[in-house]
C-alpha cells in the first residue's frame, strides 16, 4: 500500500460530542445489538477479515455513550472475549469521526495515538478501523483489525475490511427489517384480534333484543333449528312455549311507551329467572317472547309456563296488575319447526281469547 501521511488525531471535545449525539446514539440503540449475545453471522465476517488481513485481532464495535461494545470478536484474550466491552478512549472512538477508513501502521510513533490506553495495556501497534454508518451518515461503531507489532497494512487489506463493513451494515439493517417485520406482524394479528372480537360484538348485537337483552327473532330460529338437529340424533322431547303481554297497548296507550318499554324489560327478568340454563327465552315480536324448552315433555313444559305466568302477575310494576297469556306445544315426531310454532302460537291465541292471564297446551 503507498505509503500515507500520518492521520491528524481528532480533539477529545470532537470525540465526545460525537459519542453523546443523541442521533447517533439513538441509532445505536435501535440497532438491538447492544449487550446481545454473540452471533455467527456476525463472527463469520470478523474470521474472515482475520484470515485474509493476517491480523490476529478483528472485531464489530457499536460504541455507547460510555463504552465500546463488542458485538463480534475474533482472537481477543480475557477479559475482552468474555466481557466483549472496553471503557475509556479508544482507537473506534477517532475511527468514528474521521473521514474514511483509520489506517495505522504503528500507533507508538504517533502522537495522541500512542496515548490511546490500548497501547500499553493490550500492547496494540497497527490498527485499521472502517466506519460502520448508517444511510443516515450516523457511525454506529467500526469494523476494526488489530496487530500487536507494525503493520504495513496493503490495498487489499484495507479493500476487504471495507467490504466486510459493509456486509456487517447489510446484517445490522436485515436484522432491523426483521425486526421491524415482527413488530408489524405482531401489530396485524393484534388488529385481526380486535376485528376478530368486534365481529362477534357485532354478531352478538344482531341475535339481541336491544330492549330487552334477550335473543332476537333470528336467534331464535336458529336455536330452535339447532334443538330439532339434536332431537333427531338424541329422541329427546322438546318443547315451546309462546307468550304474550296481556293489554300491552293499554299499558302504553294509559302511561306511554317509556312504562311500556320498562314492562318488556322487566318481564324478560322474570322468564330468564324462571328457566334453566339450557333453556332459551326470546323476544320475537312487539309484545311477544318465546321459550325453547329443551328435554321437556309437555307437563313439564306446562309446570313452566304456569311458574312464568303466576310470577310475572305477582310482580308490580305499575298501578295496574301485567299479566301474559301462554300457550304450549310440545314437539310431535317428524315435526318441524315451523310446525311447532305454529301450534304454540294456536294454544297462545286460544289462551288470549279464553280470558288471558292463563296457559293453553296444544
Amino acid at each position: 500500500m503507498t505509503e500515507l501521511p500520518p492521520p491528524l488525531p481528532a480533539d477529545d471535545a470532537q470525540i465526545q460530542a460525537a459519542l453523546t449525539d443523541t442521533l447517533r446514539l439513538a441509532a445505536v440503540r435501535e440497532t438491538g445489538l447492544l449487550d446481545s449475545i454473540a452471533e455467527e453471522s456476525f463472527d463469520r465476517l470478523t474470521r474472515l477479515a482475520s484470515t485474509i488481513t493476517g491480523a490476529p485481532v478483528t472485531f464489530i464495535s457499536l460504541l455507547d455513550a460510555h463504552r465500546d461494545f463488542y458485538k463480534s470478536t475474533f482472537g481477543m484474550g480475557e477479559p475482552l472475549s468474555t466481557l466483549r466491552q472496553l471503557t475509556g478512549r479508544t482507537f473506534c472512538h477517532y475511527s468514528m469521526v474521521f473521514d474514511g477508513p483509520l489506517v495505522l501502521e504503528d500507533a507508538t510513533q504517533l502522537p495522541v495515538f500512542r496515548d490511546v490506553p490500548t497501547v500499553a495495556s493490550l500492547g496494540v501497534r497497527a490498527y485499521a478501523g472502517i466506519p460502520l454508518k448508517t444511510e443516515a451518515g450516523e457511525v454506529l461503531g467500526s469494523f476494526c483489525a488489530v496487530d500487536f507489532k507494525a503493520k504495513q497494512w496493503t490495498e487489499k487489506d484495507i479493500e476487504i475490511l471495507v467490504e466486510l463493513a459493509h456486509s456487517t451494515m447489510r446484517e445490522i439493517r436485515l436484522r432491523r427489517a426483521l425486526r421491524d417485520a415482527e413488530v408489524l406482524n405482531q401489530q396485524l394479528v393484534e388488529q385481526i384480534q380486535k376485528v376478530n372480537a368486534l365481529n362477534l360484538a357485532l354478531n352478538e348485537l344482531a341475535r339481541t333484543d336491544p330492549l330487552t337483552g334477550l335473543r332476537n327473532r333470528r336467534a331464535f330460529d336458529d336455536s330452535l333449528e339447532l334443538e330439532l338437529a339434536v332431537v333427531e340424533r338424541t329422541q329427546s322431547p322438546l318443547s315451546l312455549l309462546m307468550l304474550d303481554v296481556d293489554h300491552f297497548k293499554q299499558i302504553n296507550d294509559n302511561f306511554g311507551h317509556e312504562a311500556g318499554d320498562k314492562v318488556l324489560r322487566s318481564i324478560a327478568q322474570v322468564l330468564s329467572g324462571c328457566v334453566r340454563i339450557i333453556d332459551i327465552v326470546a323476544r320475537v315480536g312487539g309484545e311477544e317472547f318465546a321459550v325453547i324448552l329443551p328435554h321437556t315433555d309437555a307437563q313439564g313444559a306446562h309446570e313452566v309456563a304456569q311458574r312464568m305466568r303466576v310470577a310475572v302477575a305477582q310482580a308490580g310494576w305499575l298501578s295496574q296488575p301485567t299479566t301474559i297469556s301462554i300457550g304450549a306445544a310440545s314437539l310431535r315426531d317428524a315435526e318441524s319447526a315451523c310446525s311447532l310454532f305454529a301450534r304454540a302460537d294456536a294454544a297462545l291465541y286460544a289462551a288470549k281469547k279464553s280470558g288471558r292471564n292463563r296457559v293453553v297446551t296444544a
